[in-house]
């Protein structure tokens, strides 16, 4: 079964934007990483930004991240559709099917957070993210990135 996830960047300000969203819903931060807690190389002042949040309250959950773009204003939040698929062969055909006329923005691979993952935008300019858990034989770690 697939999950649809809603994404939020918060370009700058995700650990703020959080700790509103904690005490407005009630809520929880479950799961925070930064640039700097992964194997990729990442330019020095992106380190310390949320690579990936998880928020959790009664009647909402999305994922969360500072991002990577500087050219927008911070705090000018955007939101992507993250889809969770449990089989690969589905999960290439949406990300086939987005695709047509539309922007790969990554390509699905097999990352070292142990997932098959990938970014699109659309035609109609909706962003969606799509993993699917990788088998331990597809992960990636460190030792992968220096070959």
């Amino acid at each position: 079964m697939s999950t649809l996830q809603p994404h939020v960047t918060f370009h700058g300000v995700c650990r703020e934007a959080l700790a509103f969203y904690e005490q407005s819903l009630n809520g929880k931060t479950t799961k925070l990483a930064t640039f700097d807690e992964s194997p990729v190389e990442f330019p020095a002042h992106t380190l310390a930004r949320v690579m990936h949040a998880e928020f959790i309250s009664p009647e909402v959950t999305f994922y969360a991240s500072d991002g990577l773009d500087d050219s927008l204003s911070q705090g000018s939040g955007d939101v992507a559709f993250h889809v969770t698929f449990s089989d690969e062969r589905r999960q290439s055909e949406v990300f086939s099917a987005l695709s047509e006329m539309g922007q790969v923005v990554m390509p699905l691979d097999y990352t070292f957070w142990k997932v098959r993952f990938g970014m699109v935008t659309d035609k109609y300019g909706i962003r969606w993210m799509l993993s699917c858990p990788a088998a331990e034989e597809d992960w990636k770690d460190e030792d992968d990135s220096e070959d």
